[in-house]
């Protein structure tokens, strides 16, 4: 994974924080390696680079590791994406996921943002964009939300890829492990949340429909999922 959020680092300074805790506890420790030698993989690489160099960044960690094995690289981008390195870097991508929340001016501009990336791709013959995927995220289960409603109908309308079904907002989201430990972890680098604490939220269900997607093997050389 490469970070290109330079102003959170958000995946980055969350890998560091759960080292430190990590680190810090025999018994974490011994958890985590067990974790992953019963996946039969080390955990994912995670680099801070500007948009810019993020590429470049990508191929250099790539060469250095030609041995190992991988299926795919993954960018984070800033919450926003206006700016001329970001649009060129998104046209560097082979897909984009982009989340979208019930919100009026957030909406505008990632529609903004997904029209210029899908228009500029087709008629760029150098361009690697196979598409740009867009999901429902955050949403309140507990009210009927008419802007997810005739948003939905407008992209669907500008033959934009929409994921069916939603990611629902829960409090479980922001659940580190520092403090819920590994049974309570939901937001981690190194490992995914426990089926009981995904289960209700639609995560599940996106990844499934991502992996279809991007035709993303999900067996490790050991036969784990």
């Amino acid at each position: 994974m490469v970070d290109c959020d330079l102003s959170q680092d958000s995946f980055y300074k969350l890998r560091e924080r759960e080292k430190s805790v990590i680190q810090g506890s025999e018994e974490l420790s011994k958890s985590m390696q067990a974790f992953f030698q019963h996946l039969g993989k080390k955990a994912y690489r995670i680099y801070k680079s500007s948009p810019k160099e993020a590429v470049k960044t990508a191929q250099s960690k790539i060469d250095a590791i030609s041995n190992e094995k991988y299926q795919l690289v993954v960018f984070d981008f800033p919450g926003h994406a206006g700016t001329t390195e970001l649009m060129e870097l998104s046209l560097q991508m082979d897909y984009i996921l982009s989340p979208l929340e019930a919100d009026i001016q957030s909406l505008v501009s990632c529609m903004a943002y997904a029209k210029t990336i899908t228009d500029i791709g087709v008629s760029m013959s150098d361009s690697r964009i196979k598409d740009i995927i867009l999901f429902w995220n955050k949403v309140d289960r507990r009210v009927r939300n008419v802007i997810i409603d005739e948003y939905t109908k407008l992209i669907q309308g500008h033959e934009l890829t929409l994921l069916p079904g939603y990611v629902y907002a829960t409090h479980r989201f922001s659940h580190e492990l520092s403090t819920y430990g590994l049974r309570g972890v939901f937001r981690s680098t190194y490992q995914p949340p426990a089926k009981g604490l995904r289960t209700g939220t639609g995560l599940d269900e996106l990844v499934s429909e991502i992996i279809q997607r991007l035709k993303l093997k999900t067996k490790t050389e050991n036969g784990n999922d």
